[in-house]
Order: structure tokens, then sequence, then C-alpha cells
């Protein structure tokens, strides 16, 4: 209604001065006289005053209202002196979106505080910058975490470390990167992730750092805890038994009334039988040590892995026909899948074999002689296209408990058990760049995944 009268009235207008306009030579043909031309003319001009005066009016209304939005000012007047109630209606419209307006503005004024007080007050440290390495976002935790006052640019890492740029340039969002730096005499091992997003017509990439050698300090010295208990726990069940031999050996070489050392002609058979019994109870136990020190050894002295394409339909045949006899004693069903279509990869074939031959071994020992019995060997790529094989079977499992514990060396649960076969497992994967981990539910089915 407020734009109908408006625009009825200059229609009004329009027409009123376009007929004054052609009233003039009119007037002036049939008259001839100057006073009424004269006051033609002076009509045609008041016209045209009044209606840019109106239009001005309209204006400067428009201008008030975005004035008060650039200004955040919620009230708005209008200019126009014939106000009547239309442009009452048109003042309280403007108001109502001004105030919307405002509204929103305020809301994104919140949100973009909160934003940058999570972000400041973030653990982690984050950088954000575009793709001419202009730095849009740099946070607490990373200034902090290279004690640094500002950055402009992500070129100026370098200083830091000499790769740093072209890493942060190269990672991908899907990607995890480790890098290991020695700055301002400390060393610091870092995991860095990525994120692109875009931001008006820039595209950005959203970095995040984290220093981890303090867990992974953490997690060596546990580590090392575990492996030094199990030692302790290894050696001495063979010198418990070595030094109580030693001390029945010299009770019986040994005259209790003088304390002197028996001769050979004081014994007897079944002292001589004693004697050579312990010795042998010494021999073993001393050759169960040697074992023990050469597996122990055996777990660092793993050969560089030689990488060369491998076909998984080959690997997985190999694996199945070494186990074939023991599967069909035992009655256990094997299956293989090869899902995406996956022909081949590189990694040492030895090397992988040796890791399906000892976890297919873990999987008939925890189904023993349960009926129905299934191992499955899987191939497929993760989200990342990385190759991944799993090792599934629905034995006996592992518990929660211990879950974490798999794989340091010469942690068992078996009687026979060495306990280096996972830990194994896991070198040999990292030697290969990537990883083994394991998911169970005791009874069900338990998984264990390489991921090269």
């Amino acid at each position: 209604m407020i734009f109908k009268n408006l625009y009825l009235n200059i229609i009004f207008r329009t027409l009123l001065l376009a007929g004054s306009c052609l009233l003039l030579p009119i007037a002036n043909n049939k008259y001839h006289d100057i006073l009424i031309n004269i006051n033609i003319v002076v009509l045609i001009v008041l016209q045209i005053v009044l209606l840019i005066r109106r239009l001005n009016f309209v204006n400067r209304d428009l201008i008030s209202f975005f004035d008060s939005l650039k200004y955040d000012d919620s009230s708005i007047i209008l200019s126009n002196e014939f106000q009547n109630q239309d442009y009452f209606r048109l003042s309280k419209r403007l108001q109502n979106v001004n105030k919307e307006i405002l509204r929103l503005k305020e809301k994104n004024i919140q949100q973009d505080i909160y934003f940058k007080t999570v972000t400041e007050h973030a653990t982690v440290g984050l950088l954000g910058f575009d793709e001419k390495g202009h730095v849009k976002l740099c946070n607490k935790a990373f200034r902090k975490l290279f004690e640094i006052e500002s950055i402009s640019k992500i070129s100026k890492l370098n200083t830091i470390h000499s790769d740093f740029e072209s890493l942060l340039n190269r990672i991908e969002p899907s990607d995890q990167k480790l890098l290991k730096i020695d700055y301002n005499n400390k060393i610091t091992q870092l995991v860095i992730r990525a994120t692109n997003f875009k931001s008006k017509d820039q595209n950005l990439k959203l970095i995040s750092i984290q220093d981890i050698k303090n867990e992974l300090d953490q997690k060596e010295l546990e580590s090392w805890q575990k492996l030094v208990q199990i030692l302790r726990h290894e050696i001495m069940n063979s010198i418990g038994p070595i030094s109580s031999t030693i001390d029945t050996l010299h009770e019986i070489i040994t005259n209790p009334t003088t304390n002197e050392t028996r001769e050979l002609k004081d014994l007897n058979n079944e002292m001589l039988q004693d004697i050579a019994g312990g010795l042998t109870i010494i021999k073993e136990r001393n050759v169960g040590i040697q074992k023990f020190t050469e597996k122990f050894r055996s777990l660092s002295r793993i050969p560089k892995p030689e990488l060369k394409k491998m076909s998984i339909p080959e690997l997985f045949s190999n694996i199945q026909s070494f186990w074939e006899n023991e599967l069909n004693r035992k009655n256990i069903h094997f299956e293989t899948y090869i899902n995406d279509n996956i022909e081949h990869f590189l990694a040492d074939k030895n090397q992988v074999e040796q890791i399906l031959i000892n976890l297919i071994k873990n999987s008939i020992e925890s189904i023993d002689i349960k009926p129905n019995g299934n191992i499955k060997l899987t191939a497929h790529y993760t989200n990342n296209y990385k190759i991944t094989i799993d090792v599934t079977d629905n034995g006996k499992g592992i518990s929660k408990e211990i879950l974490d514990q798999v794989f340091i060396p010469f942690f068992t649960t078996k009687e026979q058990g060495s306990g280096i076969g996972l830990n194994l497992a896991r070198q040999i994967m990292r030697l290969h760049g990537g990883s083994i981990s394991v998911q169970s539910v005791p009874n069900t089915e338990t998984t264990f995944t390489l991921k090269f």
C-alpha cells in the first residue's frame, strides 16, 4: 500500500507536468499573452520542484535506513515533512527490518567471539592459511608451542624445520603426519592433521598440531616397566630352580659335621645320582635362558623389508595351503575375501606371510575344538584408499583387561607361548610404514587388522 501510494503520486505529478508542458505552446498560439506563458512556466517549474522534493524525501528516508544499518542504530526517523499514516507504516516496517538485521549481526558477532574464544583456549595448536601461504588464524597454543609472538606467512616456519612449509602444503585432510623437530634446544614430537574449508572466496587449510612427546614418553615408560616385569618373571623362573639346585648340590658334597667338602670316596651312588640330576636341571635352565635371550635378541634384528609387488590372491592361497591340513583336522572353516578389486600391493612377501601364518595359528589355537569354527581372511581399502588385511575368527577371543597388552614383548596367556609373535608383527608392520590393531568380543569375534 505504501509503495502503491507513492507510485500513484508520481504518476499523477508526471501526468500533470506533461499536461502543463503541452498547455504552454497551445496557450502561446491562441492568446499570445506573455503573462499567461510566464504563469504556465512557473507552474511547470513548481511541479518539477515538488516532484524532485517528493523523491528526495524518499531518498533521505532510505539513506536514514541504510545509515542506521551501517552504525548499528535501531531507530529510524523519516524526514518527509508530509508524513501520513502510510509513511508511519513504512517507518515501522523499516525499523522491524533493521532490528532483525541487527539481531542477526549480533548473533554472528557472538558466534565469532565464541569461535575465537574456543580457538584461542584450545590445547591443540591451530593454524589457518590460504593458498598463497598467508596466515589467517594462529591460536595461543600454536604460538606457545613454537614460542613465537605472531606469524604472517607459513614460510617463516622453515626456521623451525626446513621441511615445515612443504609438509603443511602437502598434507591431505585424510592424512596424519609425524614430525620430529629440534627447536630452541628442545626435541618435540608433533602429530599434524589438516582439513580444508572455504571462507567467502578463499580456499583455506586448517592445520592442527599437537606435541605428543610427553604422551610417547609416558607410553614408552609404561612399556619398559611392563617389559622389565616380564623379563624379571622369566629370568626368576630360571634362576630360582638353579639357585635351589645349587644349594642342594652343596649340601650333598659338604660334610655337615666338619662343613668341609666330601671326598669322592665318601659319595655313594644315590648322592652321585642326585648330583647328576641337579646338573641336568641346571643345564636345562641354562638352555632355557639362552633360548629366551635369543628370542629377545631376535626382536631387535628384524631386517629392513624388501618391498616388491605382491599378488593378494596368491598370498591368500599360500596361507590357506600352509594351514589346510590343520584346518581340516580341527574341522575349521576357512574363507577368503578380496574386496574393491584389489590385485597387488607393495610389501615384503616373507615378512607378511610370517605375520599371517602367526595370526592364523593364534586363531586356530583360539578356536581349538569349538564347533562351527570359522576363520576369515579379508583384503579391502580403507576410506583413504589404504590397503587393509583382516584376520577374523570366532574363537574365545581376548578379554578387555589384556587387550592393550597383547603386543608387549613376551606377554602371553599360553602355557607354551613365547610372547614375541604379535610384537614381531607390530615391528614388521611399522617397518612397512603401517600398523596392526585388534578388536575382540570374547567368544564371539576377534579381528586383527593389518593396515599398509
